[in-house]
C-alpha cells in the first residue's frame, strides 16, 4: 500500500508519543501508528506488513494520512490530488538549494494569493506559464483562477483528470516531494 502521511509535528512531542496537529485538531500518537506516520512524514512510503496497512488505514480515517492500495506515478498523483500543500514559513538560516522547477512552484505556492492544488500546479508547469507577479496575490486571485480553469476544464474534478494524463506530471510531483524533503512545504 502507499502512502503518505499528513500534519505537522508539535513541539511538545517526546519520545514514544508523537503529537500532531492538522487544521484545529490535535492527535497523539504511539507505537506503529506513529512509527508508520513519521515513515511517510516526506515522501511517499510502502507498507511491508499487515499490521503496518491496517496502521495506514487508522491514520487515512483520521485524516493524517493519504493512501492508495497501488503504487506507481499516477498513484502517487492521486493521492497528491487529495492533499493541500502550504509553504513553510521561511528560516533565514535555513536555506537549501531549489532546482528551477522547485523555485517555481515554491514561489507559486508562497505567492498565489490562494493554495493550489496539485491538478493546477501540472497545468501551470504543463502550459509553461511562468510565475510572475500580475497573476499573485489576493488582489490578482481572479486572474489566476480565470487563467487555469477554462469552460473545458471546469466542471468537478475535470482538471485533476486531465493533468494525470500531462507529461509533465511526474516532474511536477517530484518536485513537490523535494520541496517536502527540503522543508519548504507541508501536507495538510
Amino acid at each position: 500500500m502507499l502512502y503518505i502521511s499528513k500534519g505537522m509535528v508539535c513541539p511538545e512531542s517526546v519520545t514514544g508519543n508523537l503529537f500532531l496537529e492538522r487544521g484545529n485538531q490535535k492527535f497523539q500518537l504511539q507505537g506503529r501508528e506513529a512509527a508508520v506516520w513519521l515513515k511517510g512524514r516526506f515522501g511517499f512510503d510502502m507498507t511491508e506488513s499487515e499490521a503496518e496497512e491496517q496502521a495506514v488505514r487508522y491514520l487515512a480515517g483520521e485524516g493524517l494520512a493519504e493512501m492508495e492500495v497501488k503504487a506507481g506515478s499516477v498513484y502517487k498523483y492521486r493521492i497528491l490530488t487529495r492533499c493541500v500543500f502550504c509553504p513553510v514559513k521561511q528560516n533565514r538560516h535555513m536555506s537549501s538549494r531549489l532546482s528551477g522547477l522547485e523555485r517555481q512552484l515554491d514561489t507559486w505556492m508562497r505567492k498565489a494569493g490562494l493554495h493550489l492544488s496539485v491538478a493546477e500546479l501540472v497545468f501551470l508547469q504543463e502550459h509553461h506559464i511562468t510565475a510572475d507577479s500580475e497573476m499573485f496575490g489576493i488582489r490578482n486571485r481572479q486572474k489566476l483562477i480565470e487563467t487555469i480553469y477554462t469552460k473545458d476544464n471546469i466542471q468537478d474534478n475535470l482538471l485533476e483528470h486531465q493533468m494525470e494524463q500531462a507529461e509533465c506530471r511526474d516532474e511536477v510531483v517530484e518536485a513537490l516531494m523535494q520541496l517536502l524533503k527540503k522543508k519548504k512545504i507541508l501536507i495538510v
